[in-house]
């Protein structure tokens, strides 16, 4: 075996340093593997020298271990358990060799950038996600799209004309004020004026005719509970000559009406109770005169009672004749 240019001069332990275990290496260790004990041998010294033609050497028979004499055992001491080996054998560590002088000192290689840190590749962006996308941006655009034009003077004199006959005068005045900071022309804002003086007498008389007819609806409910259904009329009557005919003018008029008739078949019954067919004849005609359908039947009834007591005053007095 050659010995490539170094010269390796070593010690080498035959048996453990430690006096406890004191048994036989069988090759060079550093710690024994018996008791674990570091040995002191010195480590080997590689000194490198000129390396000389290559010549072929027989291979050297191992040296053979020499045995020493058996040591007789010391007393028995505590020791430290052993350290855990391995289940295989032990193999020998050999030292490292040291760098030559002359090389220089070669930076340690970069290490690979962790593999979690990189982010994974983002998958591209799919042909039906730009439309998506186009057509939120368009719906947005037509829903918050800027105003059209400004409307023109006249367009703003008819919303605020349209204001004041809707008796929204606060906003048909602010519309006026906006109009004159504008110096619209003078004609436009003196028809709005006048359109807002109109409609605000208007709706003067709509309130004050609101007012008269809540108080119109306490005062007939009032005769009408009381059983005077005249009253209850004339009080109407007072009112539609002031403030003229409605929707409610006339559904009140009608339950008045019906109050009224209701009283003159109520007059009818107690004629019919009395046999007084004149009364009772006359009752009919004044209940008739309102013309309520809700209340024929009734008056239908009572009308055959008239028929059938003027027949028995017929039978009554042909006897005498």
């Amino acid at each position: 075996m050659s010995n490539k240019g170094w010269n390796v001069s070593e010690t080498v332990n035959d048996v453990c340093i430690n006096a406890a275990c004191g048994r036989t290496l069988p090759l060079r260790v550093v710690h024994c593997p018996f008791c674990g004990e570091r040995q002191a041998g010195a480590a080997p010294v590689l000194t490198k020298v000129a390396a000389p033609a290559p010549v072929m050497l027989d291979p050297v028979p191992p040296p053979v271990p020499r045995v020493p004499p058996p040591v007789p055992a010391p007393a028995p001491t505590p020791t430290p358990p052993p350290a855990p080996q391995p289940a295989s054998a032990p193999q020998p560590v050999p030292p490292p060799a040291p760098a030559p002088a002359s090389a220089p000192a070669k930076a340690p290689p970069a290490k690979p950038a962790a593999r979690g840190s990189v982010p994974p590749p983002r998958p591209p962006v799919r042909l039906r996600t730009w439309i998506a996308a186009a057509v939120v941006l368009t719906g947005i655009w037509f829903y918050n799209k800027p105003a059209d034009k400004p409307a023109s003077v006249a367009e703003q004199v008819e919303a605020a004309a349209a204001l004041a006959v809707q008796c929204d005068l606060d906003g048909a005045r602010s519309a006026l004020a906006v109009l004159k900071s504008a110096k619209a022309p003078a004609a436009q804002i003196k028809r709005l004026q006048a359109s807002i003086t109109k409609s605000a007498a208007a709706c003067d008389r709509q309130q004050q005719r609101a007012q008269a007819w809540m108080v119109l609806q306490g005062s007939v409910n009032q005769a009408l509970d009381a059983g005077k259904p005249d009253l209850a009329a004339t009080r109407l009557a007072a009112h539609v000559k002031r403030w003229g005919d409605d929707p409610d003018t006339l559904e009140l008029d009608a339950r008045v009406k019906v109050a009224q008739a209701s009283a003159q078949l109520d007059a009818a019954d107690a004629c019919l109770a009395r046999s007084d067919r004149t009364c009772l004849e006359s009752s009919l005609i004044a209940a008739e005169r309102y013309k309520r359908p809700e209340l024929a039947a009734r008056t239908q009834a009572l009308r055959t009672a008239l028929s059938q007591l003027l027949e028995r005053s017929l039978l009554d007095a042909a006897p005498g004749q």
